[in-house]
């Protein structure tokens, strides 16, 4: 790995870019091929407020929003997709609305949860999901488990990045995905093809970037 990164423009939006690295990444889930740098994303006004706009396509004339649930540090781009769902407009769904957002814990044993108060918020509630990545099942799954559990109505999956395209039978409105790093691989830890063949892995993935070995 030589930290050499290059530029990806979203296919929905050219506008909208990312950094990518290649190497060999671990996170607590999954082994990657690349790591994708959307920080600018998740913490520059100008820039999330863009993907916002892109994100908010699918659900602006079509979709009744109370809530967004939102994951992995996406609070500002959740935030600015509020905005955009809240704007007036012909045909716009929420105008006039509030939309909450909300950010679940996470439990000892590794459950996702919701406080009392927040609890009574979401229930029957119609609410968009909201993350970095999916790129493994596992926490998506556990999440999906959540907001059952808690009574929310899931009307929309959003995403930086996502090697789905649904998730539960439910579409994942993603500004990224595999199309645009065609060579982007992930695998689970006891079946990923760079151990086997004897490649070390470069760094670990962390919500707030990677760490070197």
């Amino acid at each position: 790995m030589d930290d050499t990164f290059f530029t990806v423009a979203s296919q929905k939006n050219p506008r909208i870019t990312v950094r990518v690295v290649a190497g060999h990444f671990a996170t607590n889930s999954a082994h990657r091929s690349h790591y994708i740098d959307i920080f600018d994303l998740m913490a520059s006004a100008s820039v999330a407020r863009d993907a916002a706009r892109e994100l908010a396509v699918p659900y602006r004339t079509s979709t009744l929003v109370d809530a967004i649930v939102y994951m992995d540090n996406t609070e500002i781009l959740a935030a600015f997709l509020a905005d955009e769902l809240l704007q007036a407009g012909m045909s716009v769904m929420n105008e006039g609305s509030e939309i909450l957002l909300l950010t679940p814990m996470v439990s000892s044993d590794g459950h996702f949860i919701f406080h009392q108060t927040v609890q009574e918020k979401i229930k029957n509630k119609n609410v968009v999901l909201m993350v970095a990545s999916f790129s493994t099942g596992a926490t998506a799954d556990r999440m999906l488990e959540c907001l059952s559990y808690y009574g929310c109505n899931l009307v929309g999956i959003s995403a930086v990045f996502s090697v789905y395209s649904e998730l539960d039978g439910r579409e994942i409105h993603s500004l990224f995905d595999c199309a645009d790093i065609p060579d982007y691989h992930f695998y689970q830890p006891s079946e990923c093809k760079m151990c086997k063949e004897g490649i070390k892995i470069d760094a670990i993935i962390s919500s707030e970037g990677y760490t070197k070995f």
